[in-house]
């Protein structure tokens, strides 16, 4: 149950991400959106999703760390279970990046591995605009461990994908003993010019359960 809801959040959130978008026009559609408006405007969305169905809930924020920016967390309690939402805008999107992601990972399961419950769920979010650094390129390979279907429209706006050698799904097996259930990209922003989606924009999404 939990889990379903979760996955319709984060499809519904696309609509949320464009009216955002049309809001704050141009600021995010240049910059995108830093990790603490990306996770509370998550949280938010997550928390409508449950009131609707009929779940008490609460969002609270679990704050982010001068060492490890920039990452910010949230945690949704309900009466079908918990999510915790853990948020990075990825500037780069390099090695360095993607380390210091890793180490915000490493740090909120050490700090909240009291409150950490069975079937508890784990989100987490991140944001890039792509550039013509290789380890940008790879960005949606390392997250999602394959390339998009449409590869070609990416080059045609200008992004040439790359494969990584190493893949998000496997470090998190690895490091946290964590398994994805769902993964996904999504590109909310339009091209003014055509509607078409914007390719060099980019929002990622894993969800994995805790055990």
């Amino acid at each position: 149950m939990l889990l379903d809801l979760l996955i319709k959040s984060v499809n519904e959130f696309q609509t949320d991400c464009m009216r955002l978008y049309q809001k704050h026009y141009p600021n995010i559609h240049s910059e995108g959106m830093d990790e603490h408006h990306l996770s509370l405007a998550f949280s938010r969305r997550l928390s409508r999703t449950l009131t609707k169905f009929g779940h008490d809930c609460e969002y609270v924020a679990l704050g982010s760390t001068a060492h490890f920016n920039p990452i910010h967390h949230y945690r949704i309690t309900s009466d079908v279970g918990t999510v915790w939402v853990l948020a990075s805008h990825m500037v780069t999107g390099g090695n360095m990046c993607r380390k210091t992601f890793l180490q915000a990972i490493d740090h909120w399961q050490g700090e909240y591995s009291f409150a950490i419950q069975p079937n508890d769920l784990l989100l987490l979010i991140g944001d890039h605009w792509f550039s013509r650094n290789r380890q940008s390129r790879e960005l949606i390979h390392w997250w999602t461990g394959q390339l998009p279907d449409d590869v070609e429209q990416y080059t045609t706006q200008g992004v040439k994908l790359s494969e990584a050698d190493s893949l998000l799904g496997h470090l998190l097996e690895d490091c946290f003993s964590l398994s994805p259930y769902f993964v996904k990209y999504t590109h909310p922003l339009q091209r003014p010019i055509d509607k078409q989606a914007l390719r060099k924009y980019v929002q990622l999404y894993c969800v994995a359960q805790l055990s």
